[in-house]
């Protein structure tokens, strides 16, 4: 089943998700190795960061497997069936390293040592690794396809899918720093599938919150312009 152009699913709101992982995800194992070993309150910060993006990671990923996939195999199979498998199998691959990390974390950021920083940090860079592979696969085999055979409506539930399973409090920190890597007609289509008063206030309250959030994180708030 296709669907007509003026129905398709626009993909370009996971390309910024996609930049978005990319960058986070490429600085992490530095922000972990720079800690000082011992300094607690350091680490706090840091082991947030990337326990919220993990996070995101985990509710992007499972929205693709429940929304996306089932559809794509059922109306495209013979298309596009080898990438899919592909990619539900790294999905898997990326679901036990973020488990690892998760783990890791938890006791770096209790106990911020050389040792268990050096661990987690590795741990990063090789989930970096695999989900910067992994990210490539999709946008090369499965996003220039997609729209012929999921509608607009149909897209969307994946992103709802994420905003349900975020804390609430840190949506206006998502939304920034997705924002952050968008055109402004990209920023409109994220915002699109929101209610009223999300869609008004969103673009203040968010780039506002990631500017803060990524002082914090980063040191500067040059990765939230």
């Amino acid at each position: 089943m296709t669907h007509s152009s003026t129905e398709r699913a626009d993909v370009r709101d996971m390309l910024v998700v996609h930049e978005a992982f990319r960058q986070s995800f490429g600085r992490m194992p530095a922000l972990v190795r720079e800690v000082t070993p011992g300094d607690v309150r350091r680490a706090e910060i840091v082991a947030s960061h990337v326990q919220l993006i993990e996070e995101f990671l985990h509710l992007h990923h499972k929205g693709e497997d429940d929304f996306l996939w089932p559809k794509l195999l059922d109306r495209a199979g013979e298309r596009i069936g080898s990438a899919v498998a592909l990619l539900e199998s790294q999905h898997e691959e990326i679901a036990a390293l973020l488990a690892q990390t998760s783990k890791e974390l938890e006791v770096w950021r209790k106990v911020p040592s050389t040792e268990h920083g050096t661990e987690l940090a590795d741990s990063l860079e090789r989930l970096g690794t695999v989900l910067t592979e992994h990210l490539a696969i999709e946008e090369k085999e499965v996003l220039p396809i997609a729209p012929e055979y999921v509608s607009a409506k149909e897209w969307h539930q994946m992103g709802d899918h994420a905003i349900k399973g975020l804390p609430k409090s840190k949506l206006p920190i998502i939304f920034g720093m997705l924002a952050s890597h968008a055109e402004p007609d990209v920023v409109k289509l994220l915002l699109s599938p929101a209610p009223l008063v999300p869609r008004l206030i969103m673009p203040v309250l968010g780039p506002r919150a990631y500017a803060r959030h990524a002082r914090q994180v980063y040191g500067s708030a040059e990765v939230a312009a």
